[in-house]
Parts: C-alpha cells; sequence; structure tokens
C-alpha cells in the first residue's frame, strides 16, 4: 500500500490535471469562435430571430418588470426585429415559450444581443458536437478520429441543424437533453433522466409524444425514478417561473392560440402529412386521406409503445417512431423540430459503419439533398412546405420497411431496456 498510494495519487492528479487542460481549451476555443461570430456577423448582420424573442422577453422581466407575454413586449419584440408592429400575415414573434425557458439564457439577458446571440450560436455549435458525442456513446459507436471529425461536420451542416444554430433554435438544447436523458436511461441513471426530460419542455411541441413514451416505459419497467425525477423538476420550474411572475400561466396559454395561428401559416395550417397527400391526390380527398392516415400512424404508435411497455419490442424503434409521428403528425412543426431525427439516423449509421459503399452514398443525398430542394424551392427567405417532408419521410419509409423487420437494437450499451 505504501507504494501504491502514491502512483495512484499520482494518476489521479494526472487526470485532473488533463480534465482543466480540456476545459481551458474548450472554453477559449467557445469564446474564440464567439469573439469571431460577434465580429464577422452579429455586430453587422443581427438576426438569430428565434432567440431574438426569448432574449427581449427574458430582458423585460428581469430588467423592465414587464410581462414578456404582454401585448407591450411583444411589440418592442416586433421593433426590434422589424422595426415596425408586425402585420398580420407575418411572424408575430412573442415570447410564447414557458417562463422557464429564461433560465437557460439568464446570463445573455444582461448583455447587448450581438454579443448575446454570438455566444448563443456558438453555444449552439458546441452543444451540437456534445450531443454528437453523447449519441456515440449510447450506441457504443467509437468511430476513428477521421470519422468522427467527419460525422460531426455532418451533424452539424445536416439541413435542420445548420436551420436551428442560424435561427438560434431551442430545438438544439430538447436534442441535448433528450439525448443525454436516454444515455442515462441506458446505464441505469434514472433520477437524472427524467430531470433532462423535464427540462426538455422548454419546447413542448418536439416532445409531446416523446415525454409519455419514456414515463410510461419508466412505469412498466420499475424504472420509477424516470417518473419521479420528471415530476420534481417539473414542479420546481414551475414554482420558479410562478414565483418570478405568478400570471405566467394564463398569460402562456393565452398566447398558445396565436402562436398556432400565426406560425400554421408556414404550412398553410396543414401537417406535414395534408402538404404530402395534398401534392398528390386532388383536393377533394387529400384532406381525410391524411386524416385517415394519421389516426392509422397514432394507433400503430400506441400499439409499438403497448409492445415495447411488456417488453415484447425493441427499445429503439419504437423511440424512432414516436420522433417520425411528433414531426408528421402535428400542424404545429418546423424543419428546426427534425434535429431529432440524429438519433436514429447516427444509430443506422453506426449499425452499417463498416460499409462504407452504403455509408457513404446515403449520407451524402441526406445531407445534399435537403439544401438542393430547399435553394430549388426557396422564395425570397422563406423555404417552402415541402421541406418538410424529405427526411422524416425517409426514417418513416426505412423504419417501415426495413427497421421495424430487421433491425436490431445494440446490445449492451445501446440498449436502453438492457
Amino acid at each position: 500500500m505504501g507504494i501504491e498510494s502514491p502512483l495512484v495519487n499520482k494518476a489521479i492528479t494526472g487526470e485532473r490535471a488533463r480534465m482543466l487542460l480540456l476545459t481551458i481549451l474548450v472554453l477559449a476555443t467557445y469564446l474564440f469562435l464567439a469573439y469571431g461570430a460577434y465580429s464577422l456577423f452579429t455586430s453587422k448582420v443581427p438576426s438569430g430571430n428565434d432567440f431574438y424573442s426569448r432574449w427581449r422577453g427574458t430582458r423585460a422581466l428581469l430588467l423592465e418588470g414587464k410581462d414578456p407575454y404582454s401585448e407591450e413586449v411583444t411589440l418592442e419584440i416586433q421593433r426590434g426585429m422589424y422595426g415596425r408592429p408586425a402585420r398580420g400575415d407575418e411572424d408575430q414573434v412573442a415570447f410564447a415559450y414557458p417562463l422557464y425557458v429564461s433560465l437557460f439564457i439568464l446570463p445573455l439577458a444582461f448583455l447587448p444581443y450581438p454579443q448575446a446571440q454570438a455566444l448563443w450560436l456558438s453555444g449552439l455549435v458546441f452543444l451540437t458536437l456534445a450531443t454528437v458525442i453523447i449519441i456515440l456513446r449510447t450506441f457504443d459507436w467509437k468511430p476513428s478520429p477521421g470519422g468522427l471529425l467527419a460525422l460531426s461536420l455532418w451533424c452539424l451542416l445536416l439541413y435542420p441543424t445548420a436551420r436551428s444554430v442560424v435561427l438560434g433554435q431551442f430545438t438544439i438544447p430538447v436534442l441535448a437533453l433528450v439525448a443525454l436523458a436516454l444515455w442515462a436511461m441506458q446505464r441505469g441513471w434514472d433520477f437524472l433522466a427524467g430531470c433532462s426530460l423535464a427540462l426538455a419542455t422548454i419546447k413542448p411541441q418536439m416532445i409531446f409524444l416523446l415525454i409519455p413514451f419514456l414515463l410510461l416505459w419508466g412505469l412498466t419497467q420499475s424504472r420509477r425514478r424516470v417518473v419521479s425525477g420528471f415530476i420534481v423538476v417539473m414542479m420546481a420550474l414551475l414554482l420558479i417561473s410562478t414565483l418570478i411572475l405568478p400570471s405566467w400561466i394564463p398569460g402562456f396559454l393565452a398566447g398558445l392560440g396565436q402562436y398556432r395561428l400565426y406560425t400554421g401559416r408556414y404550412t398553410g395550417s396543414r401537417s406535414p402529412l395534408e402538404i404530402l397527400f395534398a401534392s398528390l391526390l386532388p383536393t377533394s380527398i387529400s384532406s381525410g386521406v391524411a386524416i385517415f392516415v394519421s389516426l392509422l400512424l397514432g394507433g400503430y404508435l400506441i400499439f409499438r409503445w403497448g409492445q415495447v411497455a411488456k417488453g415484447r419490442e425493441q427499445f429503439w424503434p419504437a423511440i424512432f417512431m414516436t420522433i417520425v409521428v411528433t414531426l408528421l403528425i402535428p400542424v404545429q412543426t418546423g424543419t428546426t423540430n427534425q434535429v431529432l431525427l440524429l438519433l436514429p439516423l447516427v444509430f443506422w449509421l453506426a449499425q452499417w459503419a463498416k460499409r462504407w459503399w452504403i455509408v457513404l452514398p446515403l449520407s451524402l443525398a441526406l445531407l445534399m439533398g435537403p439544401w438542393v430542394l430547399f435553394l430549388a424551392t426557396v422564395r425570397g427567405e422563406a423555404e417552402q412546405p415541402v421541406m418538410f417532408l424529405p427526411l422524416p419521410l425517409f426514417v418513416l419509409t426505412y423504419l417501415l420497411a426495413i427497421g421495424l423487420r430487421n433491425s436490431t437494437a445494440l446490445r449492451g450499451r445501446g440498449d436502453a431496456t438492457s
């Protein structure tokens, strides 16, 4: 023991030094990237519209004591973005999120917008890279350094990810929290998983099906700490938000109707499935067919949930189907929400990793295809409804044609139910 202890202490000290050096390096790189974004971009052309609404609402709440859901603050956000009140046919850019989203950007609310935006956008890039690592750990995939670099760039440049970064979207934090929850569940850290799921509710429309499924899974698999972690953090978020602004829940709920109304203009108040069938069928029947298919998918999803709860089916295909249905059925959706598709896409790339002649053309098609379609259909700066279809339909097709029959969940670390 007298000989081993100094060696052990030296190893621990060396590990701490490496971790400290890595932390300093990451922080320095982040600040350098943020400074570059500020110097070249945000100080000259402030944008990141989705972030601006939340930043301005949080700033109004903390520094001015105003209700971020009020018409006054909404008008201030509109003037900050448009230089005038928004027209009726435009995005009203209201605060529109649960109040506790402000906790995610609290320090940035005290900074001028160009600096805050640069730090936020750079943070989204780093968070995307961290999420890729979490997903790889979950699926127990250890690519080579070159493969990791290529995969990271691929994930960053994928259409929904790149669009999320440019717009300053909160979809990437939601993806990171969902990935963290799945990773924690896979390792048996169920309370952490539940906490992460509660935090992911900052954008409820992204996870309104995932949350019930994962909580149901936790209950039926005797993993109740997933549920308890979710409840504890959810109650804390609601309590803190209510103490800060007692009227926030009525204000938030009152704004949901208007939010659905003006965000629905991007799709003509149609779900992606309605958009698909409207392009294939006569107008007189397309809506009915879309509703019928939506009901079929919803019923099929519930059936899959039941099978997983009984231990008769695999966990991951059910997760992926839940993500796809979340993206295809609701009217209130967005292409940025499709960052959740990184989970099934990376999962399948991991399974096919050794077959480069399949992975290379497939990954290039998934990367380039949506961008080509966007450039071919864009009008001004607005993406067209067709952009809601390619990636979700690819994943759905894979699940129905191949995945549910032949996909074998990665064992051990890749199997959340093990």
